[in-house]
């Protein structure tokens, strides 16, 4: 052909060294063409022990053949490629090497090597001065500890430095990480990310954050705006903090656990989940709201619990100490308390009080069944004292061995006392103005009718034993059974669920004196429009018995 030269070259070893800037090759068979002024080279290997071999400076490359394009120093190379320099090797099955540039771009079943660093791509292209490599095409890193694989990448080796991003995912030996954008070193095995994440460890459970600082080494993590979700509950915070060696996450700031399955929504100010022993613990201020039919019901103490078991009975919530409980026609508190998930119980300990409209409660250990979203029934338990305030300000006291309290429409409907039942019920006139007299009675049980939260009528039963008394007679030692203690200023608002809680009042424990009025704030919450809340017992009327009452 015109304008073209050809020359072929065969011999058993042949080396032509170009200037220093130029790639020198070696090969056992070479075809020359000069086309277009340039001078093109083709080299061919002879047997697999004898490869064609080029270099620059510190780099030696290997491969099956060769094109040399002597004018733009340019060699592309064919089959078994290895690419060598101080610190890299890197092998595929083609490669187009830039003899000024210093740049090698390697296609097809690309393998990088650095020290204890692999990757493996399709395409990669490597400066070679810089020692950067990158891929486009999608790509694994493998190190002693992780693997990284994402769409794009750069590792950067000198300074044991690199970035992927899209649809980058990070698995190390205990959790999985997954990120859009990954920054990652690969001395000490720490990983940053500045959006969206997720990590799944190796029991299931899922972290997600807005970015952070992973310690994949040392299975610790510090991440931002995240949350941790488990098998029951999400927790969520401004600030986390994950330590998978240990199996605990910390978080801090606007912290919110929510169960997964109920309407259960506990938040704080720092909390924290341990894988180990299924125990997230919320603190600061920490708040358990339960979002109920036509209200919620909030329950607040120093410290909240929420245990996870494979046992649905034993998943509960523990709160303590100091409980305070709101709910618009209840209130509450107590030392400590338990809430049952699966059955929708809560336990309150420690000499706990409840508040229903004009109502006082109190037992050593109450017992609240929640269902359908409203409150069903309510048991106490050892020492039952209920206070029921008159619209005289007097207070009819009813105690027992065991209490229960039956709900309709979030109102009391009835009340059953279950052993060494007692009371004290003052009567009025028709007007409801004037005292006529207190019936003072013993009796073994007892049951009580209400309506719009008043008593109706009271059931006594097993030889019941009493007496009226005249307001004349009265003593202080007639008004008030054994146990006897008002606390109504004591009773939690909705203010109080949020606060730290006060010290009790408790000037008027059991055995004080004949109990005064007490003074209600302006715009009480608790006070009804229309809800009088009378005890009808004037005249005889709406007392029933047997044994002569």
């Amino acid at each position: 052909m015109k304008g073209i030269i050809y020359i072929v070259f065969i011999f058993s070893t042949s080396t032509v060294l170009l200037g220093q800037s130029k790639i020198q090759y070696q090969a056992d068979t070479a075809v020359v063409k000069v086309q277009n002024n340039e001078s093109i080279r083709y080299l061919w290997k002879i047997s697999d022990d004898r490869p064609v071999l080029f270099k620059q400076n510190n780099t030696k490359v290997s491969n099956d053949s060769s094109i040399y394009f002597a004018k733009r120093n340019i060699m592309e190379s064919f089959g078994s490629v290895k690419i060598k320099d101080d610190s890299t090797t890197i092998t595929s099955d083609l490669m187009l090497y830039d003899g000024n540039r210093r740049t090698a771009q390697l296609r097809k079943n690309v393998v990088y090597n650095n020290g204890e660093r692999w990757m493996y791509t399709e395409l990669l292209d490597y400066n070679i001065e810089m020692e950067i490599a990158t891929y486009s095409n999608g790509g694994k890193l493998v190190d002693t500890t992780n693997t990284l694989t994402s769409s794009f990448g750069v590792f950067y080796s000198l300074q044991n430095y690199a970035v992927f991003t899209q649809n980058v995912k990070l698995i190390s030996p205990d959790f999985v990480l997954e990120s859009d954008t990954l920054r990652y070193n690969t001395v000490t095995k720490v990983a940053y990310t500045d959006g969206p994440t997720i990590i799944t460890t190796e029991d299931g459970t899922e972290l997600f954050s807005k970015g952070g600082e992973f310690r994949t080494y040392i299975d610790q993590s510090q991440f931002i705006k995240g949350n941790v979700e488990t098998e029951d509950y999400i927790l969520q915070g401004e600030e986390l903090f994950f330590d998978d060696l240990r199996k605990y996450y910390r978080s801090t700031g606007k912290v919110k656990l929510t169960a997964k399955q109920r309407d259960v929504i506990i938040t704080g100010e720092e909390g924290y989940y341990d894988r180990a022993s299924g125990q997230s613990v919320i603190y600061g201020n920490p708040v358990m709201k339960r979002i109920m039919e036509t209200d919620t019901f909030y329950l607040a103490a120093d410290t909240l619990v929420a245990i996870e078991s494979k046992y649905d009975t034993a998943k509960r919530i523990l709160a303590y100490p100091d409980i305070r409980i709101f709910k618009s026609n209840l209130q509450g508190l107590a030392d400590s308390s338990a809430y049952f998930r699966s059955d929708s119980i809560i336990f309150m300990y420690g000499d706990p009080l409840l508040w229903t409209n004009k109502n006082q409660i109190r037992a050593d250990t109450i017992e609240l069944q929640l269902k359908e979203q409203t409150i069903e029934k309510m048991v106490l338990h050892q020492d039952a004292f209920l206070i029921n305030q008159d619209t005289l300000g007097n207070h009819n006291q009813i105690k027992g061995r065991n209490m229960t309290t039956y709900f309709r429409e979030n109102m009391i409907d009835n009340i059953e006392v279950d052993g060494n039942g007692e009371s004290i019920f003052y009567i009025l006139d028709e007007g409801d103005s004037l005292l006529v007299g207190m019936n003072r009675l013993l009796c073994s049980d007892m049951k009580l009718r209400f309506s719009n939260n008043d008593i109706e009528t009271i059931t006594v039963y097993k030889q019941p034993e009493g007496r009226i008394i005249p307001p004349h007679e009265l003593s202080e030692t007639d008004e008030a059974l054994t146990g006897y203690s008002w606390l109504y200023d004591n009773r939690p608002y909705l203010k109080d669920i949020f606060s730290k809680p006060q010290p009790i009042d408790r000037s008027r424990e059991r055995g004080s004196s004949r109990p005064s009025t007490p003074q209600r704030p302006k715009n009480d919450p608790y006070e009804s429009p229309g809800n009088t809340e009378r005890f009808r017992s004037g005249g005889g009327r709406g007392l029933k018995g047997k044994g002569g009452f």
